[in-house]
């Protein structure tokens, strides 16, 4: 039975919360104020972008995560194997009668063949999973905030900072859920925050001056 490592316990908290930012679906409302005192109008449109998170993003996250983490730990077992079948097959030569140099040579160097390296194609085999959700997950929810935005004047640096920042205030707010703990809360809205209002609120707003 292969062995785990307490850094895997970090590699599988680090892989959790890069895949459910990833699959976090972006969410856009615009809000639009107008103010008028006599001889002036003041006008202004605000973006409050947002996310849609519900807990069965998180165990798919975790699912995926642990699988990665499940192969890294077995193809770290199957390479100890090939490193103690390597010794022993050298041990074994020390004993061995071999009549000339030649016969000991190309006997060592068969023992040597026995390949103890990571197991590349196998941990992909874990690992894809992972990757393929993660990569095509965050390419669409992207591609669909970019769709969204563009038609307010939005660039496309914007929009990934944006995304970034979204993804970077989810974190925020898991850990402050995770600290206080108000584990229901983590979704948002606005009877939550009223009842918490030490959390980070689940929103960015900002203004497009479109109608300036």
């Amino acid at each position: 039975m292969f062995k785990f490592k307490f850094s895997d316990f970090g590699l599988f908290v680090l892989l959790t919360s890069m895949h459910v930012c990833s699959v976090l679906q972006p969410v856009v409302e615009a809000q639009a104020n107008i103010k008028t005192v006599y001889p002036t109008v003041d006008r202004s449109l605000l973006l409050q972008l947002g996310y849609k998170y519900n807990h069965w993003m998180l165990a798919k996250s975790m699912m995926y995560s642990l699988l990665v983490v499940i192969g890294l730990g077995y193809c770290r077992h199957l390479q100890q194997l090939g490193k103690r079948e390597a010794e022993e097959r050298r041990g074994i030569l020390k004993d061995a009668n071999l009549s000339t140099a030649d016969d000991v040579k190309r006997a060592w160097l068969a023992a040597g063949r026995v390949s103890f390296a990571f197991p590349r194609s196998k941990f992909l085999l874990f690992a894809l999973p992972w990757a393929l959700t993660f990569v095509a997950s965050g390419v669409i929810n992207y591609i669909r905030l970019n769709l969204i935005v563009h038609h307010f004047c939005v660039s496309n640096w914007r929009t990934v900072q944006l995304y970034g920042e979204l993804q970077y205030l989810f974190l925020r707010r898991l850990l402050a859920v995770a600290l206080i703990p108000y584990w229901t809360q983590i979704i948002g809205g606005a009877n939550s925050l009223k009842e918490a209002p030490a959390l980070p609120a689940n929103f960015i707003s900002f203004e497009t001056h479109l109608l300036d």
